[in-house]
Parts: structure tokens; C-alpha cells; sequence
């Protein structure tokens, strides 16, 4: 069968309207962002600590970190589903539940193994519960001008989940990573707690029934879609790399994954449409074939497109190379994250007439710009002013754009499909992360190897060293650490100085390389704004187009 009956409290049937609520259900929400963004923070933190406490290899933990990037974008718009289905606020209690699991079993961990397929998978399908439910109850609970400063509150939110290094790093240094897992359960139980101040938004009834078939063919295909491109950069593209698990028919298995996604997201169309005529869709039609849906949704999508670019490049660099303590690292995330919070935040309140489409290709421009910034600001050997100002500038386009996105596409649809939007806006997001970041890095160490070859060459390196340099040349490391690897592979004093030079020109130049690729990218998508649905409040009398079309198709 292709449907699945869940339990859903019937006795409280959808009423026409939802009555408008206080801005305090809003608090609760926002937390629940919080703590799921803050839990990818203390992933991120957890390398010393897991290596140290659990012996967890390099590759353990980018298992780890991918694992959790591929369930939430294979399962997040099915999560949107459970959530109209059983209802938004038991879907955001079950996912707030699952979390404080996940990182209970974390916390409990006795090797990297339960922490990986235990802690990490549990915390994962708990994410792709929660954010469907915290934006689609922010577009079931409010309307017109408060949905507009809701979902900024919400973005506001992202936002300031990003300073939580500072936070869960002093934690981290000090007591390791079970205390700093432990701290995220007790905040999530708090969270849950508190979802009883939610008001409930009963189950949609042409939801009675699961589309079982349509998320296991978009859970499919994204899944794969996502683990080919994650793993262009170790696996290989054609030829298998030396990490390359497998082969097909000799290649790596990394395009195939890829075209076997595609293919299976291809099947989803008319899967979807007979999902459509029983009434259950995981996708309904218009999430397709709406103009302003698309548009939305690349709105949604390339700030964490560019986040996770950013967050592949800068971070490394600035740690492996320049020396940044982890601390430093933390307190620069201030550059960026306080006017992406700023922004996101108060922008949809402070200036409501101010045309949201004008808003979000302003965003796209600052951060096309940010990207020429820190590339100008990349040196051979260290970082200069211009670095650190591109990530300032960063922040204040991503808060742009976010202040208006998930409005734009919640606007676009009808009053019940905007709930259910909230699973959609979610994969776009957890898509967008995890493709930024696969790319960026895969672009990254693919040019910095082919530079390192061809200055070493030039340079006048040895050819007995290269096999052993060229090892270590897609790698990013300090000047010093690299002249330490030169001295264990016989490197006399000049030719150890021409492979630190080549070394270090290498990674400089594809860093900037990189950032450039991003910033033409980011601009490239000021394409997809044309379509965009206006959502500024109209200084005369009137409404928005994106609310009258909202409004009129929640009469019919």
C-alpha cells in the first residue's frame, strides 16, 4: 500500500479559522530553533573531546557530522507531513522528545559507534520533526504583518544559535563533550515542557492517511542525491580516490549515487500526483508549480548554501593555518552572527512597507560581495582586515534574506499547504547546508592539490618528494606543521622551504578561488528573485498579493 493510517486526535476537528495568538507561543518556537541549531554548534566543538574520550578517528566524526546533514535533508519534508498529520504541536513535542534522547544518548555514549548510530541518528530524526512544526505553526498561528515579524523572529532565532560556541566551547575546554551533551538534553527537556503554551492546531483531515510511498522515494533520493555529492572530495569523481569504499564498473560511486537520486526525485512527480488525488501528498502539486514556491524556496536555500560554504572554508583556515584558538574562532562568529540576528529579527518590524523582494536581492548582493571580501582577505600566510569584513557583511545579507524567505513561500500558498510548507522550507535549508559545504570543500581540495603540483614543479621540488607532498597537499595546515612533515621525508633546508612555499601558495590560491566560485553562485541566484512574492505591508489601505491569495484560497 501506499498510504499509512496514524493516530490523530479527531476530536477536535480544523476549524475555519485559527484565532490570532500572542507573540508568547512565539518564545517557545524560537527556542526549539535554538536548540537544534545550537546542537549542530556543539558538534562541531566535540572533535577534541570525542578523539580524546571515545579514541574516534577524524573519519568517526565526519560520519558523525555527515550522518546527521544526510537524515535531516532525506527526511525533512516527511517530517512536515507527520506534523499536519498528528498535529503541529504534538509533532514539535515528538521531535523536542526525540532530541532530548538523542542527546541523552550522546551524553551516555561508551564508544564513537552509539554515539554515531544511536545519538546522532536519534538527535537527526528529531530535527526533521521540529523545524517543520516550529515554521508551520508560525504560518498556522499568525497572519499578515505578525506572520512577516514571526518568521524573522524565528530566523532572528538561526541567528543567534550561532554565537552558542562561545557557550558550549568554555564547556567543552573545560568538562568535555558529555557535559556539553548533557546541557543540550536538560535544555531540550525544558523546551519540551514548555510546548504546552503552543496553541494546538488540529490535524488536517485530508491528511488522515500517510504518504508512505512519497517519502520513501524522496528519502531515497535525496539520500543519495546528497552522500554521492558529499563525497566528491574523498571517494573521487571519476577515478576512486585512496578512502573510495567501493567501485562501479570501475568509477567511484559518487556519480552514480548522484543520477540515482536524480532519477528517483524524477519518479517522485507522478508519485506525488496520485498521492495528490487520495488527498495525502508529501509534496502537494503547488510546492511545484508555483513560481513564487520555487522563488521562496531559493530564498531559503542560499543563505545556508552559503553558510556551510563558509563554514567548510573560513573555519579551517583560520584554525589550521593562522592558529585561531577555537576560542578566537567563537568570539568571530560575533562578526557574522550579531547582524544576521539584528536583521532577521527586527527588519519585517521596523520596516514592514519596505518591499521584501527588494530586501532579499539586496541580501544576495551583500553576499556575493562578502565572498570578494574574504577572498581579498585570504594571504598566503594568514588573514588580513578584509577576511574578517566580508564576515560582517555576510551576516548582514544572510539576516536580510532570512527576514523575509520563509515568509515569501508561506505566502505563496494557501493557509493549510503553508503548514505543511514548513517540512519543505526545512529540507531546503538542511540541502542547502550540506550541499554548500560538500561543494565548497570538494572545490577546495581539489584546487589545492592541482596548485600545490604544478608550484612545486615550477618551484623546482624534487620528484622523489612530491609522492609523499602530494599526499598531504589537499590538506590545510600551518607553514610550521607542514616543514615538520618535510624533515620526517628527507627533505633537505631548500627544498623543504620550496614545498612549504608551494604548500602554502596552493591552499591561499584555492581558498580564494573558492570564496569567487561562491560569491558568482550567490549572484547567479538573483535569477530566481523575479518570481518572488511581494510581502510588504502596502502603506495605503490593502493587503499584500501573497496574503490575499492566502486568505482566499483558506475561504474556498
Amino acid at each position: 500500500m501506499a498510504t499509512m493510517a496514524l493516530a490523530a486526535d479527531r476530536s477536535d476537528q480544523r476549524p475555519a479559522t485559527i484565532p490570532q495568538a500572542s507573540y508568547g507561543p512565539l518564545a517557545v518556537l524560537a527556542l526549539a530553533q535554538i536548540g537544534t541549531s545550537s546542537d549542530s554548534a556543539a558538534m562541531n566543538l566535540a572533535t577534541a573531546s570525542l578523539v580524546g574520550s571515545l579514541g574516534a578517528t577524524l573519519d568517526d566524526i565526519q560520519v558523525a557530522t555527515a550522518l546527521f546533514s544526510l537524515i535531516a535533508g532525506a527526511f525533512m519534508i516527511a517530517g512536515g507531513l507527520v506534523g499536519v498529520t498528528i498535529g503541529l504541536r504534538r509533532g514539535l513535542a515528538a521531535g523536542l522528545s526525540m532530541a532530548l534522547v538523542g542527546e541523552l544518548i550522546a551524553t551516555l555514549s561508551p564508544n564513537i559507534a552509539v554515539f554515531t548510530w544511536g545519538g546522532r541518528v536519534v538527535m537527526a530524526l528529531g530535527a526533521c520533526l521540529v523545524t517543520p512544526a516550529v515554521l508551520g505553526l508560525v504560518a498556522a498561528l499568525y497572519q499578515g504583518r505578525q506572520r512577516a515579524i514571526a518568521f524573522g523572529t524565528i530566523a532572528g532565532a538561526a541567528a543567534l544559535s550561532t554565537l552558542s560556541p562561545l557557550a558550549l566551547g568554555a564547556v567543552m575546554d573545560q568538562a568535555g563533550f558529555r557535559l556539553t551533551f548533557a546541557i543540550m538534553a536538560a535544555y531540550f527537556a525544558i523546551v519540551l515542557c514548555c510546548t504546552r503554551l503552543v496553541p494546538a492546531t488540529p490535524p488536517a483531515g485530508r491528511h488522515a492517511r500517510f504518504d508512505v510511498a512519497g517519502t520513501a522515494v524522496a528519502a531515497l533520493g535525496l539520500g543519495l542525491a546528497l552522500i554521492g555529492v558529499s563525497h566528491l572530495s574523498d571517494w573521487g569523481i571519476l577515478a576512486p580516490q585512496k578512502m573510495c569504499p567501493f567501485t562501479v564498473f570501475g568509477m567511484a560511486p559518487t556519480l552514480p549515487a548522484i543520477v540515482a537520486g536524480l532519477l528517483l526525485l524524477g519518479l517522485l512527480v507522478p508519485t506525488e500526483r496520485r498521492a495528490e488525488r487520495r488527498g495525502n501528498p508529501l509534496i502537494p502539486t503547488v510546492f511545484v508549480t508555483s513560481k513564487g514556491v520555487r522563488a521562496g524556496l531559493a530564498a531559503v536555500f542560499v543563505p545556508f548554501f552559503y553558510m556551510g560554504a563558509v563554514g567548510i572554508l573560513a573555519t579551517p583556515y583560520l584554525q589550521l593555518v593562522t592558529g585561531f584558538t577555537a576560542l578566537q574562532t567563537g568570539l568571530l562568529s560575533l562578526l557574522s552572527g550579531i547582524p544576521m540576528f539584528l536583521l532577521a529579527t527586527f527588519l519585517p518590524k521596523l520596516a514592514p512597507h519596505l518591499s521584501s523582494r527588494l530586501i532579499i536581492r539586496a541580501g544576495f548582493v551583500a553576499l556575493a560581495c562578502a565572498c570578494g571580501l574574504m577572498a581579498l582577505g585570504v594571504q598566503q600566510h594568514g588573514v588580513t582586515l578584509p577576511l574578517f569584513l566580508g564576515m560582517a557583511l555576510g551576516g548582514f545579507g544572510v539576516g536580510a534574506v532570512n527576514s523575509q524567505a520563509n515568509n515569501a513561500v508561506a505566502c505563496s500558498v494557501s493557509r493549510e499547504e503553508a503548514e505543511q510548507s514548513g517540512g519543505i522550507q526545512g529540507a531546503a535549508r538542511s540541502i542547502g547546508l550540506a550541499l554548500g559545504t560538500a561543494l565548497a570543500g570538494t572545490c577546495l581540495l581539489l584546487t589545492m592539490a592541482g596548485g600545490f603540483t604544478t608550484l612545486a614543479v615550477e618551484g623546482g621540488v624534487q620528484h622523489d618528494l612530491m609522492a609523499a607532498a602530494t599526499d598531504r597537499a589537499s590538506t590545510l595546515m600551518a607553514d610550521d606543521a607542514f616543514d615538520e612533515l618535510t624533515a620526517q621525508w628527507g627533505a633537505s633546508e631548500d627544498q623543504a622551504a620550496k614545498l612549504v612555499e608551494a604548500k602554502s601558495a596552493a591552499q591561499s590560491n584555492a581558498m580564494r578561488l573558492t570564496f569567487g566560485a561562491l560569491g558568482c553562485v550567490v549572484l547567479l541566484s538573483l535569477l530566481t528573485t523575479r518570481n518572488l512574492v511581494e510581502t510588504a505591508v502596502p502603506k495605503s489601505p490593502g493587503k499584500t498579493l501573497g496574503t490575499e491569495r492566502a486568505e482566499s484560497a483558506t475561504r474556498a
